[in-house]
Order: structure tokens, then sequence, then C-alpha cells
């Protein structure tokens, strides 16, 4: 039992000079100076040439869209490819035809938006 307590206060004794260190570091590194290079938005890691199309936080929104439509009936079509049914091809057929709007909504999206 005593060496359980000593194990946390050696552990909570290392957390607290470590936080110690990082705030004495805080104070001695000076601070950057944010310029408007630093502050400007990069797209994929390059400088970017021109303003942005979008100002979406997310810039890939066309993928998030195909994402957040293909997964929702892709798991519907898993769980009913486990027990498989006389109706299985149907609702197979089905959900890849409500699939096709989905991806080229998504697509098409994406496109716009890298093409800036």
């Amino acid at each position: 039992m005593i060496e359980a307590v000593l194990v946390i206060a050696v552990l909570i004794l290392v957390c607290l000079l470590t936080d110690g260190a990082l705030l004495i570091i805080m104070k001695i590194l000076p601070r950057y100076n944010p310029t408007e290079i630093k502050m400007s938005r990069w797209e994929a890691g390059n400088i970017p040439i021109k303003y942005p199309k979008y100002t979406l936080p997310m810039q890939y929104f066309g993928f998030m869209f195909m994402f957040m439509a293909v997964e929702p009936i892709i798991v519907i079509v898993l769980l009913f490819s486990a027990y498989p049914g006389p109706w299985f091809l149907a609702l197979l057929l089905l959900s890849f035809l409500l699939l096709l709007p989905a991806i080229y909504v998504g697509y098409k999206i994406a496109m716009e938006m890298s093409e800036g």
C-alpha cells in the first residue's frame, strides 16, 4: 500500500517539476513575432498564391460530404450482408444507386473548390 502511494507521489512530483520547468522556459525564451506570412493560410504546405475561393475551415468539404453520405449506406449494407436473404441483392442494387448522386455531388464540390 505504501509503495503505491510513493509511486503516485513521485509521479505527481515529476509532473509538477515538468510544469515548472516549462513555465520557466516560456519566460526565458522570447516570444515570436507574428507577421502576415506566419498568419496567412497555407495550401498543402505551399505559400498561398492568391486569396482562397472559399473560406471554409475545412478545405476538403466535398470529400467530407462524400464520406458522410457514403458511410451510413455502406454500414447498412454490411449489416444486412451478415444475414443475406432473397431481398439482399435488391437492397445492394438500391444502395449503389443511392450512392451515385452522393459521390457525384461530393466530387463536383471537391473539384470546384480545388480549381480556385
